[in-house]
């Protein structure tokens, strides 16, 4: 997803919320192009593409989207921007990106009646991110590394498997460093319930010029969940 910057992001926050729904209306129903978007709507004055391209990105979507949405209605769309926090989405659009992209969500017609699931989805990636800076003291739980463009949220139990509500679950995430996030994602390290570090058998750490002398830092709240840590166990083959 493209991030705007505060320029376009005031643009889009100025048009009328029917203006951007027609906007949207056209392309995600329609598959109107950006440039003839413009020519079809008087308050765009532009005829480059690029309003319409920001109004169709502040809300997340991008070309994949596009006349995606065949039974779509111009009401739905309007309704659904009445009830998307603009402010939030903002900040998200200015924040920083994360150093791994966010798990791939693809958008279409049957994932349901929220035509806005997909950015409210990364929205919820971006506050739980907040979260866990915040509860990590913005520092690695398994080494000292603090730049938090080193910094990742990582899943314990794995996005697919997750419910909408695990996803953003503070419990069933930990802030990890790339080098630790890639060991923790593929399985070669783990952790008991009571936070002990496992290591796996088939990796050779030595050999690689890597410790096994880590120690799990707990957040100050929202810490890992028995629950999800038996998942990560046990997927990687630990029990």
């Amino acid at each position: 997803m493209a991030k705007l910057d505060k320029r376009r992001i005031n643009f889009v926050k100025s048009l009328p919320i029917d203006v951007r729904a027609q906007v949207l209306y056209e392309f995600l129903k329609k598959g109107t192009s950006n440039r003839n978007i413009e020519r079809i709507l008087n308050e765009l004055a532009e005829e480059d593409g690029w309003q319409a391209w920001a109004v169709i990105h502040f809300y997340g979507f991008d070309g994949d989207s596009k006349a995606k949405y065949p039974t779509l209605t111009l009401k739905r769309i309007r309704d659904s921007l009445l009830n998307v926090n603009v402010e939030e989405l903002e900040e998200f659009h200015l924040a920083p990106s994360e150093a791994k992209p966010s798990s791939n969500i693809t958008l279409t017609e049957s994932d349901g009646k929220d035509v806005f699931r997909t950015i409210k989805a990364r929205q919820g990636q971006y506050k739980l991110r907040k979260v866990l800076l915040h509860n990590y003291e913005s520092k690695c739980a398994m080494c000292n590394i603090t730049d938090p463009k080193l910094l990742i949220t990582s899943h314990i139990k794995t996005w697919s498997k997750s419910s909408a509500e695990e996803r953003v679950n503070p419990s069933n995430s930990i802030l990890l460093c790339r080098l630790h996030d890639g060991l923790f994602e593929h399985g070669f390290i783990s952790l008991t319930d009571d936070y002990n570090v496992l290591y796996s058998p088939n990796f050779d750490f030595e050999g690689q010029g890597l410790t096994k002398n880590l120690t799990f830092t707990l957040p100050i709240s929202d810490p890992p969940l028995p629950a999800f840590l038996k998942a990560h166990r046990v997927k990687h083959g630990y029990e």
